[in-house]
């Protein structure tokens, strides 16, 4: 590096090391083949207790087609399909997406109730299991019936029940309740299954997931009752499409090349970017010749006078500057000599004129007036002219207020 240069080699070395730490980093992320919470987690990929990989094999031993879904799930339903949300939870994206996935004609909504830490000694078993607030089970019922409560009770005697087999769940049960849900397992505290239904649209809502989650399906007869409630969705050949893009899965980017500006290949991208910036701009020198500095501006009431009339001289308002000068000027005198108040400028000036006669004064306060008042905005003039108009108004304010013997004419 040279003496000119703008970074030390140390800090470009700092730069590029990071760049590469970085991109190895990335790499080491996209050979995971794990995306979001996939040991634990309430998806369809998870085999822990919360998970919902036994109800997918429950249904694919039927030979009922099961589809993960990690990209466009709406594309993947067919005719008699049935799309499965399970436990969304707030976050990012996921409002939105949640409310283009409802469009779908027939959905089974689960609603979210536990959440977990992965076990430290056995993989994809949970460590421990920690219920969730009502509230963020409420934010995914109000996606589709904004005026639902959700609660939670110790025991449920069903009365209700179109599907005929008794759910087994552990307390405390989840119920909803309200906002034109019709009841299909319910008792009189609330509802544990209920059916929105819009025109050719159906949507079911499963308030308690322990139906149909891993260990949900060890109890007796939820196995049952959860092959029974997706068969009373779905019709004919159609596909049971669990939606992962919810849970954080995504399908791989097509081209390689896209990766360099996806999360968390991105920040590698950033990082070479800046490297390369930084590199060039130590590297590269001066093109053409320096531009020269500008003037500095003087300092001091000299340079600030100066200043001020070059600007005025730039704007080329020189005449009404002069004019208005003679105009202050006059009123100043007539405060100062304590003139009659509310007299017009014509009347100042003739009071002022007696006064000049009996002071004698010498410079002729009047001619002045009426030439500086003659001075046209635009028309240019001879800077002297005006320059004179200045100094003789000055002069002439001296004399009438302090007298000549102060103001003597070489002033």
């Amino acid at each position: 590096m040279t003496a000119d240069a703008i970074f030390s080699g140390r800090l470009l070395v700092g730069w590029i090391a990071a760049a590469v730490l970085t991109l190895v980093v990335s790499l080491y992320f996209m050979s995971t083949s794990d995306q979001g919470n996939a040991t634990v987690g309430a998806s369809a990929y998870s085999r822990s207790a919360i998970g919902y990989a036994g109800i997918a094999d429950v249904l694919r031993q039927l030979d009922i087609p099961v589809v993960k879904s990690r990209g466009d799930s709406l594309g993947e339903l067919t005719p008699g399909s049935v799309l499965v949300l399970a436990e969304p939870l707030p976050g990012g994206k996921t409002e939105e997406t949640m409310r283009t996935l409802l469009k779908a004609d027939t959905v089974l909504l689960v609603l979210p109730k536990w959440t977990g830490q992965p076990s430290q000694h056995k993989s994809a078993w949970l460590g421990e299991a920690s219920l969730l607030d009502t509230q963020l089970a409420a934010w995914a019922l109000h996606l589709v019936a904004p005026q639902a409560d959700v609660l939670d009770v110790n025991y449920a005697a069903w009365t209700t029940n179109t599907l005929k087999l008794p759910p087994d769940i552990e307390t405390p049960i989840r119920l909803i309740k309200g906002d034109r849900l019709q009841p299909i397992i319910a008792n009189p505290s609330g509802m544990l299954l209920g059916q929105l239904t819009s025109r050719n649209r159906k949507i079911w809502v499963l308030s308690d997931p322990d139906v149909i989650s891993n260990h949900g399906l060890a109890r007796a007869g939820n196995a049952a009752l959860a092959v029974t409630l997706i068969e009373r969705l779905r019709s004919g050949s159609g596909n049971v499409v669990f939606d992962e893009t919810i849970h954080g899965f995504a399908n791989a980017t097509a081209n390689p090349l896209l990766l360099l500006f996806h999360f968390p290949f991105v920040m590698a991208t950033i990082q070479a970017m800046i490297a390369i910036a930084l590199l060039l701009w130590a590297t590269f020198g001066r093109f053409g010749t320096p531009q020269p500095a500008p003037q500095a501006i003087s300092a001091g009431r000299q340079g600030l006078l100066e200043n001020v009339a070059k600007l005025i001289e730039f704007t080329g308002h020189q005449e009404v500057m002069v004019k208005r000068y003679v105009l202050e000027t006059l009123r100043d005198v007539g405060r100062e000599l304590h003139a009659p108040r509310g007299l017009s400028t014509a009347a100042l000036i003739g009071w002022l004129q007696r006064v000049s006669t009996a002071r004698g004064v010498e410079v002729d306060g009047t001619a002045i007036v009426k030439e500086a008042a003659a001075l046209e905005d635009g028309r240019r003039y001879n800077p002297a002219t005006l320059v004179r108009l200045a100094r003789q108004i000055h002069r002439w304010k001296g004399e009438i207020i302090d007298g000549r013997s102060r103001h003597p004419r070489d002033r």
